[in-house]
C-alpha cells in the first residue's frame, strides 16, 4: 500500500487502498478463483462485480487490470494476481494514464453513443500493454440501448480485450449482459477481520486507539471497509489520535455499549425507572434515539444466539458476561423483546419526537417484562386448577336432517371426545367437525341392479357424500350449503334453498341420483322451511363444543387473565393436522 504522498494529505480510504490481491480482506473465494482461472489459462473475456459501497469492486478491477498487463520488474513477466508495481503498466495503470486501460463512470456516460465509442475502440489492438481493459464503473446507470448496443461486442469481444464491470445495484442489470460476464459476489467484510485490519492501520499511523473503540468503528461500518477507514480517519482527527469508546460513542451518536447494556437489563428486569434514567443519560452524552434502540436490537440479537447455543467470541471481554446474563431469559422472552423493540425502532424513527418515542418503547419493554411467557402461564393454570372430571359426552343430533317415517333413519353419531384443546386467538386450528355416518358403499357397475338398488342415500348427508365418491365436489359443496331437508323417501326428495343457491341445483341433483343410483328420482322444491343445512348443522356442533369449553375451570381462567379472548376451534387433543370440514 502506498503510504508517501509529496502534494499532502491523503485519506487513509485512499492510502491504504489494497496494491496487490494478498491486501484484498474479506474476498478469498474471489482471490482464490481468480488465481485457479490464471494459473489454468481459463480466465473469462468480461466480469461483474457486485456488493455493498466499500467492500472492493473498483480496487479489484483496477488489480485485475495490473494483474492482466503486469509484465515484471525484468519485462518479461506473465499475467499475475501479485502485480510487481515497479513496472511500466503497473505504474501507468496505477495512476489512471495507462491509454489501453479505461475507467469509465456509467453514470455519466449512459447513452448509445457512449456505448459506440467503445465498441469503436474494441476494434483496435492494444497499443503498448497485453490486454485492452474496459472498467465501467456502477454499470447499473447505463441506459436500455447502451446495453443492447454493448450485447454483441461482449459476447465476442477480441481475445486482446477485456471487461470488467462494477455495480451496487446487480438487479438493475439486464440478464442479457449478465449471461455474458463471469459474476463476482463481494460480501461485507466481517467485524472481527475489519477490526483486525483497522487495529493495523492505527498502529502504522501511530494512532492510539483502544480495542473496544476499534470495535465500535468495525460494527457501525456495517462490513465495509471505505466506510470504516472513513471513520476512523474522522475519529483521529476529533481526539488527535487518541480513540476511546466514549469518544467514538460521541461521535457516532451512539449509546455507549455499557449503557446499552444497562438500558436493556434494567427493562428486562422490569425497573423501567433504572432504564429511563440510563436512557436519559445517554441522550444527554449525543446519544440518537434511532441508535440507541438500534444497539438494544444488536444485544437482544447476540444474547438470542448465545440461549440458542451460539457462541460470544465476537463479543469483547467485557461484553460477553452481560450478554450471557441476558441469555438465561431463554429464548421466548429474548424473542419477544425483539418483536417489541423491531416495531419500536420504526415508531422512533417517524416520531416527531424519537427521544419521547424511546422512552415509551423502554416503558413498555419494562412492562412486558412482568408479563409470564404463554408456556408458563399455561403451566401455571394446569398447577392451580385441578382436572376437571371426565363427563361422558350426550349424543349429538346426527348432522342430517330427519328422514321421514317410512325409512328408518341411521344411528346418529356421537360427539367428539371430550378431551378437546381450546385454541386462543391467534392461534387457529382447524375445526373438527362430528364424523358423520358413513353412506352405503355405491355398488360398482359390474354389480347386479338388486345390488345397485340397496345402496340407496336415506340422508342429505348421505347425498353430499354420494357426489363427493363420484367426483363432483362442487356439486356435493352446493349441497352442504344451500339444501334445506322437508322431506325424503326412497326416490322422492323434497327441499328447500338457501339464498344465492343456483337454480339448476334440484335438476342437477336428480340427475345425479338417478345415474348415480339407478334408480328414478324426482326432486321438487317445497314452500316449506325445512332443516338447516349441513353446514349449519355442523356449524352449531362447533358452537355447542366451544360453550362448554368456555365453562370448564382452566378456559375461565384463560379467558379471566386475557379479557377478549374467544375460542377460535376446538380439535382434539394432541393432533396436529386435521382437513378442513367439508
Amino acid at each position: 500500500m502506498s503510504e508517501q504522498n509529496p502534494n499532502g494529505y491523503r485519506v487513509l480510504a485512499r492510502k491504504y487502498r489494497p496494491d496487490r490481491f494478498s491486501e484484498l480482506i474479506g474476498q478469498e473465494a474471489l482471490v482464490r478463483t481468480l488465481g485457479n482461472a490464471l494459473s489454468l489459462g481459463r480466465l473469462a473475456h468480461a466480469f461483474v462485480l457486485t456488493g455493498v459501497r466499500g467492500v472492493g469492486k473498483t480496487s479489484t478491477a483496477r488489480l485485475l487490470a495490473r494483474g492482466l498487463n503486469c509484465i515484471g520488474e525484468d519485462g518479461n513477466g506473465e499475467a499475475t494476481l501479485e502485480p510487481c508495481g515497479t513496472c511500466e503498466p503497473c505504474k501507468a495503470i496505477g495512476a489512471g494514464r495507462h491509454v489501453d486501460v479505461l475507467e469509465i463512470d456509467a453514470a455519466s456516460h449512459t447513452g448509445v453513443d457512449d456505448a459506440r465509442e467503445i465498441i469503436e475502440g474494441v476494434g483496435y489492438r492494444p497499443v503498448s500493454a497485453r490486454f485492452k481493459i474496459y472498467i465501467i464503473d456502477e454499470v447499473h446507470m447505463m441506459s436500455k440501448s447502451a446495453f443492447n448496443a454493448l450485447l454483441k461486442t461482449l459476447e465476442e469481444p477480441p481475445d486482446n480485450v477485456k471487461f470488467i464491470f462494477a455495480t451496487t445495484e446487480i438487479r438493475k442489470v439486464p440478464v442479457t449482459i449478465l449471461s455474458r460476464c463471469q459474476r463476482f459476489d463481494l460480501r461485507r467484510v466481517p467485524a472481527d477481520e475489519l477490526a483486525g485490519h483497522l487495529t493495523r492501520i492505527c498502529e502504522r499511523e501511530n494512532i492510539n486507539a483502544e480495542a473496544e473503540a476499534i470495535t465500535a468503528i468495525a460494527r457501525a461500518a456495517e462490513g465495509s471497509v471505505r466506510d470504516a477507514l472513513s471513520l476512523l480517519d474522522q475519529a483521529a482527527a476529533m481526539t488527535a489520535d487518541k480513540l476511546s469508546p466514549d469518544s467514538i460513542a460521541d461521535m457516532l451518536g451512539r449509546p455507549g455499549r455499557q449503557d446499552s447494556i444497562a438500558i436493556l437489563g434494567a427493562g428486562l428486569k422490569g425497573d423501567a425507572a433504572g432504564a429511563l434514567a440510563t436512557l436519559a443519560s445517554a441522550m444527554a452524552n449525543g446519544a440518537e434515539p434511532e441508535m440507541v434502540i438500534a444497539d438494544l436490537l444488536d444485544l437482544v440479537h447476540r444474547a438470542s444466539l448465545k440461549a440458542a447455543g451460539g457462541s460470544l467470541e465476537s463479543l469483547l471481554e467485557v461484553e460477553k458476561g452481560p450478554v450471557a446474563e441476558l441469555a438465561e431469559l431463554g429464548i421466548a422472552r429474548l424473542g419477544r423483546a425483539w418483536q417489541m423493540l423491531l416495531k419500536g425502532h420504526g415508531e422512533v424513527t417517524s416520531a416527531p419526537q424519537p427521544g419521547a418515542a424511546a422512552e415509551m418503547l423502554v416503558i413498555r419493554l419494562a412492562h412486558l417484562a412482568n408479563m409470564p411467557t404463554p408456556g408458563e402461564i399455561v403451566r401455571r393454570l394446569a398447577d392451580s386448577e385441578p382436572a376437571a372430571p371426565q363427563q361422558p359426552a350426550p349424543a349429538t343430533k346426527d348432522v342430517s336432517p330427519d328422514v321421514s317415517p317410512d325409512v328408518s333413519p341411521d344411528v346418529s353419531p356421537a360427539d367428539p371426545p371430550p378431551a378437546m384443546m381450546a385454541a386462543g386467538r391467534g392461534e387457529p386450528s382447524a375445526p373438527i367437525p362430528p364424523q358423520p355416518q358413513t353412506a352405503p358403499p355405491v355398488a360398482a357397475p359390474d354389480d347386479v341392479p338388486e345390488a345397485r338398488r340397496a345402496a340407496q342415500p336415506t340422508t342429505l348427508l348421505d347425498i353430499s357424500e354420494l357426489a363427493d365418491a363420484h367426483d363432483e365436489p362442487l356439486l356435493a359443496a352446493l349441497i352442504r350449503t344451500h339444501v334445506r331437508l322437508v322431506r325424503m323417501q326412497s326416490g322422492l326428495l323434497e327441499i328447500s334453498l338457501t339464498d344465492g343457491a343456483p337454480e339448476t341445483l334440484p335438476g342437477d341433483m336428480a340427475r345425479q341420483l338417478t345415474r348415480w343410483t339407478e334408480t328414478r328420482w324426482m326432486v321438487s322444491l317445497s314452500d316449506g322451511a325445512g332443516s338447516r343445512t349441513i353446514s349449519e348443522e355442523r356449524q352449531a356442533v362447533r358452537q355447542k363444543q366451544r360453550d362448554e369449553l368456555a365453562e370448564t375451570p382452566v378456559i375461565k381462567s384463560i379467558f379471566e387473565t386475557f379479557p377478549g379472548a374467544e375460542i377460535e376451534s376446538v380439535r382434539p387433543a394432541g393432533q396436529q393436522d386435521e382437513e378442513p370440514s367439508r
